[in-house]
């Protein structure tokens, strides 16, 4: 199983991936986290204010199709434990990223799924265990 990142999202919802093409390529099933769904959800609220409100019914539309057609997975007690687990290893090192993606990562992890299809490297390779697939 390979778990999607955000930027991968946002990049299918603008058109700029097409993920049947890359799942095509792959040979594996895909899913999701709670938090990415959380941070695109933040994208959509701002495109409704800031863009207009068919844009916002447009992308949403897509949106939850595509999330009635893939695995999420939460953010529970064991995921949590391990997202603790991750920024205390991090932080120990004096590396700081973004604390969604160390959530997406204790998701991912305690779930043993070890692939993350994503544009944001930087963030992903610093966390062990993690095997980034970089589209």
């Amino acid at each position: 199983m390979i778990m999607l990142d955000t930027t991968a999202c946002i990049d299918f919802l603008r058109g700029l991936i097409d993920l049947k093409e890359i799942i095509d390529n792959l040979d594996d099933y895909l899913a999701i986290t709670t938090i990415s769904i959380y941070e695109v959800n933040i994208g959509l609220e701002l495109t409704k204010l800031k863009i207009s409100i068919n844009r916002y019914n447009e992308l949403s539309k897509k949106w939850y199709e595509f999330l009635n057609s893939i695995q999420i997975f939460s953010l529970g007690i064991k995921e949590a434990e391990k997202s603790a687990q991750i920024y205390s290893k991090l932080n120990s090192k004096g590396i700081k990223i973004d604390d969604n993606d160390i959530l997406i990562s204790g998701i991912m992890l305690s779930n043993n799924i070890f692939k993350i299809l994503t544009n944001n490297v930087e963030h992903f390779n610093k966390i062990d265990g993690i095997q980034v697939i970089k589209y």
